[in-house]
């Protein structure tokens, strides 16, 4: 399964944590939208017509998937459908985890979270060992 990642499923410290290994990744943008944070302090994106996230297509298992259900806390985020294009300049039809809300600040290229690292992997780790989903963890370093 393939999908378009502009958060914490980007980094690869993080997929280790998640997953037991770093997951294959394609950069990629996603045209049209903008990433903006959360309440809780992660990202989501919402349509934006001039806006651009950078991003990258993610590969996982089946296994895998579930866990990025679970970790997105599903139907919190929902799988949006939505296009992206890759470094060749090809689009890819797609979907990408979006948690709906009605506006949020926009989010600096780069930034997966405003949490810091050592606040995302606690909540990871709080995952993994049966704590919830990462809005559930309060990892949020405000």
């Amino acid at each position: 399964m393939r999908f378009f990642s502009y958060g914490t499923l980007l980094d690869p410290e993080y997929q280790r944590e998640l997953f037991g290994r770093s997951v294959p990744t394609e950069p990629a943008t996603c045209h049209g939208w903008q990433a903006v944070f959360t309440p809780s302090g992660y990202l989501t994106i919402v349509p934006q017509p001039d806006a651009v996230v950078v991003g990258a297509l993610v590969t996982v298992d089946e296994r895998e998937l579930a866990i990025c259900d679970a970790w997105e806390e599903v139907p919190l985020y929902e799988r949006v459908a939505l296009s992206v294009t890759r470094r060749d300049g090809s689009a890819v039809a797609t979907w990408a985890y979006v948690r709906h809300v009605a506006a949020g600040e926009p989010a600096p290229p780069g930034v997966l979270t405003r949490a810091s690292r050592a606040a995302v992997i606690a909540a990871i780790r709080g995952f993994v060992s049966g704590a919830g989903g990462h809005t559930a963890a309060g990892a949020t370093s405000e």
